[in-house]
């Protein structure tokens, strides 16, 4: 199995990014205003974005489950999905754990919102940077699709289990840690795979929530 480690990504936010995150106005005067700014420089200063992806082999194919490398994944859409699909990139991308320790020293609660959205920033950096990396490694030519463990009730958290397992070694390579409850920490972390397959997939297209920051297609009802 071919897997990468990326822990050196270059990335820029700028300021109006950030104001417009925390819905703050750029005003030098404002004492909020500075502090959030002093808040901003200080993240990025330590912020340290990762990710891991790995490429494999879809081998199986059942009634409501596919095998991919020898890890079993129990889900009927992303056994449709993968119906002429024979290559996945799972990964797991992160804001790193460098700025979510730095994070929790802050027990004001706008200064948490803060830091909070700061991180979010840094995860969706890391994820373009993975995106881009995919698209021009492996489908230069094709579209490109993605799935995440949790986003749909037809795929739940428990997807995460044989996604984790698969890529291997998560914790070691990027930090992120896979707990009880299914859920990653640091937070600010995402996990999935990217395939291509003949017609375009995106979760958006059947996940009802509103006002989603990074929905990437508009709500089209049931996955069935």
């Amino acid at each position: 199995m071919e897997k990468h480690i990326v822990g050196d990504i270059k990335f820029t936010i700028k300021e109006e990014e950030y104001l417009k995150a925390i819905k703050m106005a750029c005003d030098p005067d404002d004492e909020d205003y500075i502090r959030a700014m002093e808040l901003f420089s200080q993240g990025l200063e330590i912020a340290c974005p990762k990710y891991t992806y790995c490429v494999s082999a879809v081998t199986e194919k059942g009634d409501a489950f596919v095998i991919v490398d020898g890890h079993r994944f129990d889900s009927e859409i992303v056994r449709r999905n993968l119906d002429k699909v024979y290559k996945i990139i799972p990964y797991v991308a992160t804001c790193g754990v460098e700025i979510d320790e730095w994070s929790r020293q802050f027990t004001d609660l706008l200064e948490q919102f803060w830091a909070d959205k700061l991180k979010e920033l840094v995860l969706f950096k890391s994820y373009a940077d993975l995106q881009k990396t995919i698209r021009a490694t492996y489908f230069p030519t094709q579209d490109v699709s993605h799935m995440s463990p949790g986003s749909l009730a037809e795929w739940p958290l428990s997807g995460q289990i044989p996604l984790f397992d698969l890529i291997g070694n998560v914790t070691d390579d990027i930090g992120v840690i896979l707990t009880d409850s299914l859920l990653m920490l640091p937070s600010k972390s995402v996990s999935g795979f990217f395939f291509s397959s003949k017609e375009h997939y995106e979760n958006c297209k059947f996940c009802p929530m509103p006002n989603c920051p990074g929905r990437r297609a508009e709500y089209s009802g049931e996955t069935k």
